[in-house]
């Protein structure tokens, strides 16, 4: 299995989690790889072994790598040498220009040389393997990194997993911004090379606008609706206020902030901040339990911030002991939204992970992903664009969903039984694949 996951996003680790339970139900001795971002995280987490997707594990700019590898010096004997005799021209050139393109040229061949090494032992990886399933969240897109990040990542991995001989299945895949000619070009020619393709929404589909060669592409819901909800944990009824009032988790996230966010703006970036700690004084003061959790490492940095910026009396009022739900794992960030009655939730998988949990959900929309998902779960009425986000206007929906909160509850659940049933007969063709590709491997002379 392979994505761009061991960023400490739970979740996409929500993906690769439900993904590895159902393999194993199917196969509980099967040998199951992990390429992600982070090995040393994957392996942790999921018990098996794991590989770099990336020379630089979690680097999404191909200029940054090569800066970042210049700058750290090189291991090995090879690039040892080679930063020697650089060293050694040095003295020949005139500083200036031509001294900065000789390093950048270098620093590039010497990004090359790695790459071809990395790209070998990939493939010997690879290699023995049935399949290759990359598996779901955004991984069509190059607002992070353009061209060379995601979608150079992809296409690389495509054409290793077919000189491997391995079956390459993209599974309930997301797609954009994709905006770059290259980036397009790029993914397209991935997802002709696979044997299995489905997309997680039809607009994805519509993005990328590309089929395996002599098959079609499918539409199936991300895989994190077949992740197997913990049990209910009593000892979060505490969260709930001995008035009657329901609970709520709000989810933030990093929108535009400089230190996170592709495009940054800081006043954009303040007015969430403010907007949110508004909507928390707001339900504070007429008696409802508050509590903030992220989905993703980074989104603790807004929640912090969004708790300082409430006035203080109001952030005293929020859930104690702690107002700022910290979860490492996949089952503790369920748990946390299991223990909201309602949830406002920024990013995608704060709202699909919520909506999975069968709880109402107030979606603020960065981007259609989050809005189609609402639409498609009939809940597009308690959607609102980050653009049109206002504290009048984000109160005032969340009275309305409160209002028919069980309605909600009651059209969610049953969306979201389709959905597992879906993903069900997407399990079975993929494993299908899989099992066929097993059979003539064995079958095969040695």
């Amino acid at each position: 299995m392979f994505g761009h996951y061991g960023d400490r996003n739970l979740g996409d680790e929500a993906i690769i989690e439900a993904l590895v339970a159902r393999i194993r139900r199917e196969w509980p001795q099967a040998r199951v790889v992990a390429f992600s971002m982070d090995p040393e995280d994957s392996a942790r987490r999921y018990g098996l072994t794991a590989f770099p997707i990336r020379q630089e594990s979690g680097r999404q700019r191909f200029g940054e790598v090569l800066d970042d590898q210049w700058a750290a010096g090189a291991t090995d004997r090879a690039a040892a040498e080679a930063i020697s005799l650089l060293d050694r021209i040095a003295e020949f050139i005139p500083k200036g220009r031509i001294r900065s393109t000789a390093g950048k040229l270098a620093r590039g061949a010497l990004f090359a040389v790695r790459e071809i090494r990395f790209l070998w032992h990939s493939y010997s990886r690879l290699r023995g393997l049935d399949a290759l399933i990359i598996a779901g969240s955004n991984q069509f897109l190059d607002n992070f990194g353009g061209p060379w990040g995601f979608p150079y990542t992809l296409l690389k991995w495509s054409l290793l997993a077919r000189l491997a001989g391995c079956r390459l299945l993209y599974v309930s895949v997301g797609a954009g911004p994709l905006d770059a000619r290259l980036s397009q070009r790029m993914v397209r020619f991935a997802v002709r090379l696979s044997h299995y393709l489905s997309f997680r929404d039809a607009a994805s589909q519509r993005l990328v606008g590309a089929a395996p060669r002599g098959a079609a592409s499918h539409v199936f819901p991300d895989l994190a609706h077949s992740l197997v909800l913990p049990a209910a944990d009593p000892s979060t009824h505490g969260d709930r206020s001995a008035h009657g009032k329901p609970a709520v988790g709000i989810n933030p996230m990093p929108l535009y902030d400089s230190f996170y966010w592709y495009t940054a703006d800081t006043g954009r970036y303040a007015g969430f901040v403010r907007t949110l700690a508004a909507l928390a004084e707001h339900l504070v003061d007429n008696g409802y339990p508050v509590f903030f959790f992220p989905t993703q490492l980074k989104d603790l940095n807004v929640a912090d911030e969004v708790v300082r910026a409430m006035r203080p009396e109001c952030a005293t009022r929020l859930v104690q002991p702690e107002p700022v739900k910290r979860p490492h794992t996949v089952d503790e960030l369920m748990r946390a939204i299991g223990a909201a009655d309602i949830v406002v939730a920024t990013r995608f998988h704060g709202t699909l992970l919520s909506l999975h949990a069968r709880r109402p959900v107030l979606a603020i929309c960065y981007y259609r992903k989050t809005r189609d998902l609402m639409r498609e779960m009939g809940q597009e009425r308690y959607a609102i664009d980050f653009d049109d986000l206002s504290v009048a206007g984000l109160i005032d929906r969340f009275h309305q969903l409160e209002q028919h909160r069980i309605e909600a509850a009651g059209q969610i659940t049953k969306a979201d039984d389709g959905y597992v049933t879906a993903l069900e007969t997407q399990y079975r063709a993929i494993f299908s694949i899989i099992l066929r590709t097993h059979r003539r491997r064995l079958a095969a002379p040695a």
